[in-house]
Formats: structure tokens, sequence, C-alpha cells
């Protein structure tokens, strides 16, 4: 589902054939009262070698951790800062992941106020952007977690990045992933994020995997408002040229590569594998209910070949906030006997019924999805209890590629899911913090994922 707020109204917005709207009550969070991290501030490796993510000494890390939304829209919207009131900058919230035993926090960012272009408000772009990106993942790092940076919203040419876009542009986002990369290259318990969720349905190149891995043209670009499309040609980045583009800049830490679908879909990554010379990739999966890789035949036939040879991060998963769980509980098992890390949506405390995890910045867990993944964490295995896969080569480009068995299969699956896929799109984000009179007369607007 997408999610739109204004002022108080919480509406969403799910693309498929037409737009549909539904409307619920949003009940805005307040600042809870503060509280110490835990610790010593850590200095933290993460590496791949092999089909594992490890640390400095080599030991397996597995991640377990939340989604933190905000900075990928706020900024573009017209607030008068990078947060939109919610406290992002306070060891307090994140001294709140630590009781939940999280250890890796990501945190989207939208590549135009990054740049501070397409008339992003001064205040909420550029250097002040940059600093509060750093204050953040500072913040991190001192509660001992790692942080992933996601290239979250983006759009072409002059156009303000007001949304989800189906793939990163060729005009902004190698210039984003050269300064980010730049800037962070020193850090080796970070991760970067290429882009969020990938999907085909504008490209002109018919073989959508070529398109995602070498750049497309696309026929339209998201706004964000009203027209929801816009027709007008535009040059994707490929998932190489990102790639090439932060070893470019120096960087070496694990980069992070989303499939198609929304990221659901990753049938044809094994055949189009970004090649990196560091042997540092990482595949990405969201993994939703409803969607066309939801159910555990998928999961066999194309998710467990990938993590016989490469990490798996879960980079988004979810459920009711509210009800019984019906996705998590068999999911979570799954993905913890086949070696995957996972992150859930979202550590905000909205009113959306589904994928999120708390009422208030304490950490107080929401109903549904909260209790089931506060409770999770706090049992979930370590990595020396996990069922450990086999260790193998990752393929290179220069290697032979190959399918995974059961893509006839999972091509079914795929196609049989698309139209709920495109109906959910999507849960994510709605609003948190308080809106403030002056919000109100802009109009302002609080996005999806």
């Amino acid at each position: 589902m997408c999610y739109i707020l204004t002022v108080t109204v919480l509406k969403g917005a799910c693309v498929a054939v037409a737009l549909l709207v539904l409307a619920a009550p949003v009940v805005l969070a307040v600042k809870p009262a503060r509280a110490e991290l835990t610790g010593k501030p850590q200095s933290l490796t993460i590496s791949v070698s092999g089909n594992h993510l490890v640390d400095a000494s080599g030991g397996v890390i597995k991640l377990r951790g939340v989604g933190l939304s905000g900075t990928e829209f706020t900024c573009a919207q017209g607030w008068d800062g990078v947060y939109g009131d919610q406290p992002l900058d306070e060891a307090s919230t994140y001294a709140a992941m630590q009781a939940w035993k999280i250890n890796v926090v990501r945190v989207p960012l939208n590549e135009d106020c990054w740049l501070a272009i397409n008339h992003v408000k001064p205040t909420a772009a550029g250097a002040a952007y940059q600093k509060a990106i750093r204050t953040e993942v500072d913040l991190i790092h001192s509660a001992g977690m790692y942080a992933i940076l996601d290239l979250h919203w983006s759009a072409p040419g002059t156009v303000l990045a007001l949304s989800q876009n189906p793939a990163p542009d060729a005009d902004h986002s190698i210039e984003f992933w050269r300064e980010v990369a730049g800037s962070y290259k020193s850090e080796p318990g970070v991760i970067f994020d290429l882009f969020n969720e990938p999907y085909d349905y504008w490209g002109e190149n018919a073989d959508h995997w070529a398109g995602w891995l070498n750049g497309d043209t696309y026929t339209q670009y998201v706004t964000g408002g009203s027209p929801y499309t816009v027709s007008t040609p535009w040059r994707t980045a490929g998932a190489q040229e990102l790639v090439n583009t932060i070893r470019a800049a120096g960087a070496t830490q694990p980069i992070l590569v989303n499939g198609l679908d929304w990221a659901d879909d990753l049938s044809g990554w094994l055949t189009h594998t970004p090649h990196d010379p560091l042997h540092q990739l990482v595949a990405g999966w969201h993994a939703y209910p409803g969607q066309g890789c939801s159910a555990r035949a998928c999961w066999d036939a194309v998710i467990a070949p990938i993590a016989l040879r490469f990490p798996v991060v879960v980079g988004e998963t979810g459920d009711s906030a509210s009800g019984n769980q019906t996705f998590l509980p068999t999911f979570l098992p799954w993905a913890d006997q086949h070696g995957l890390s996972y992150l859930a949506w979202t550590w905000n405390p909205w009113q959306d019924p589904s994928n999120v995890l708390i009422k208030d910045w304490s950490g107080t867990p929401t109903d549904g999805e909260g209790v089931f993944y506060k409770e999770w964490l706090a049992v979930a295995p370590q990595p020396s209890e996990a069922s450990p896969l086999p260790h193998t080569t990752p393929v290179t480009a220069e290697e032979p590629r190959w399918a995974p068995i059961g893509v006839a299969l999972t091509g079914f699956l795929l196609a049989g899911g698309a139209i709920l896929a495109m109906a959910r799109r999507r849960r994510l984000s709605a609003a948190s913090g308080s809106v403030t009179a002056g919000r109100q007369a802009k109009g302002g607007t609080i996005p999806p994922t």
C-alpha cells in the first residue's frame, strides 16, 4: 500500500489498473521520556565472505533489524528539518532498539535532498541533510548497530523526488552514490543499498533483467502527486554502473542489490549478477504476504539457491500490526534455517494496520507485528545455532552464469501474484511526529516507501 497524510488523515493509494483510495484516522505519536544507550560505542566491521556476512575476525553475522523511515520524504516535502519532528537525533530512539536486540538499522535516503537539487528547501538539503544523516548513523553505531544506507526516493531531470520511482535515474543517482560512497568509505559498519524497490513497468528493453543490470529507457515516471505518472522518456542507471561508481569512490563495503517487482522477484538475480571486483555483493529481497514470492515453493526454488552462493538480506518484511500474524511465523523460521538476515518495516509509531512495529518512540510494540517480532528477536538463533549453509564461491561477471532450479515454477508463482503485489503498493510509509499548522498550510504529504 502507499500512504499519503494530509493534516491528520492517512490515505492509502494502491496502484493496480486504477488508483484505490482508503482512508484511516491517524493518531500522531509524541516523544517519550529520554532513555540512555547501554554499553560503549563499538568499532563495527561487516564484509562478505562467500555466502556469509562476517565481522573483522571472520565470525558470521546475522543481521536482525528494522527500517527507520522519515529521511526519505520530509526533506522533500517542505518540512523545516530533515527528521520531520521525529526523534531520530536522540539516543533514546536507539536505546529502545537495543532493548529489542536489534543489530542493524536501515536509513532511507532521498537523492535530491542529499544533492540539494530540484528546489529542496535549503534547511533540509545538501550539507544540512548530510549532517542529519551523519548524526543518525553515528547514533546507530554508538548503539552497537550496523547501518544500511538506502537510495529510497529518486526522480529524473528537474522533477522533485517525491515518490518511489521504478529505477535509479542516470541524471542524479550516479552522482548520489559517488558522494555517499565517498562520504562513508572509511566506515566499515555500513552497507550500501543500491535502490529500494526496483520495478519495470515502463522499460523499453523487453529483457527486464538486462535493463535492471545495464540501464534502460523508461517512458514514465512517478510524480508523488497528481497525476500519478507523467509520460516522458528518461534514462535509468543500471545496477552495474552504480556498483562501479561506489567502487570508483574508494568504498569497499558490502553492496546490497535488490531484485525486481518491488524487490520481491529475484528469479533473474543469479543470471544477471553485477560484477564486483571485491566480491562484496549481497542479494536484497523484500518479502511481504500477498506478493509474488510469498509462498515457500518460491522461497525454496529461487531464494534458497541464491543463499548458497551469496548472503541474502531481507531489507523489508512485515505483517499485521494489530491482528494475528499470518506471514512472519512461517517466514522467519524459514529465513533462519537458510541463514538469511532480515529487517522488519517499520520502526515508526504510525497507525497503519500493517507493517508497523511500535506504538511510541520508547519502543512499545504494536499488538500484532510488534509483539511478535520483539519476542522473536529475543529468542532468535545466533549464527552458531542456525542451520549453516555450504560455502560456495560467488558468481562473478567472468564466470559462467547458472539459473536456479525451479525458475519455471517461480515464473508461474510470480505471475499469479503480480496483481496482488500491485494492489498492495503498499503498506508503507505513513507519518509520525506532530503536524504543525504551518505544515497544514503547505498541504504537505507523507508518503509511501
